[in-house]
């Protein structure tokens, strides 16, 4: 199978979702190459990357359901209408309607579920904040903007990431 194709099937959804773990932005080898930076890596572990991982696992967690849920809908509606072809096809045979009936109201739930728990577009606003925090992550490593003034950095990253934190989320419907 060519690259392309196993990228697709890595893009699929889990059943059984787990977190990212010390997920880093840059990597720990990569920040061992700057030993200058090591100050700025320990106020970015400590200020920053705790709520980066926090709303990055939340918009992949987001992002798997609502895959998840778009593959069952995609693969019971083909089900529903393969048994409502094999019910037309099959004189004198219900079980094809029943099964078919059964089928459309699961995928009913779920497109319900679907609409109420607004996964696409929590998944949108977790990711814009994780993103938000990236770059605030690559500002102040350069420091660039409000980050110049070196007594000022550190309160000014923490008021930042506050003001990305506190940017409103979709409501519960």
């Amino acid at each position: 199978m060519t690259t392309g194709g196993m990228v697709m099937f890595r893009r699929l959804p889990r059943l059984q979702w787990r977190p990212r773990v010390a997920e880093q932005i840059v990597p720990l080898v990569a920040q061992a190459e700057f030993p200058e930076f090591a100050d700025d890596f320990a106020v970015l572990e400590r200020e920053l990357l705790p709520e980066f991982r926090e709303l990055d696992n939340q918009a992949l967690r987001r992002q798997n359901q609502f895959r998840l849920d778009q593959l069952l809908l995609i693969f019971g509606g083909a089900l529903a209408a393969t048994l409502g072809a094999i019910q037309a096809s099959i004189s004198g045979a219900t079980w094809p309607g029943v099964a078919e009936f059964l089928v459309a109201g699961g995928l009913t739930a779920v497109a319900f579920r679907q609409r109420e728990l607004r996964a696409r577009e929590k998944y949108s606003a977790s990711r814009l904040k994780a993103e938000g925090l990236r770059s605030e992550y690559f500002l102040f490593l350069g420091r660039i903007g409000d980050y110049t003034d070196e007594t000022e950095r550190i309160r000014h990253l923490i008021r930042r990431v506050s003001l990305i934190l506190a940017e409103q989320e979709p409501k519960e419907s």
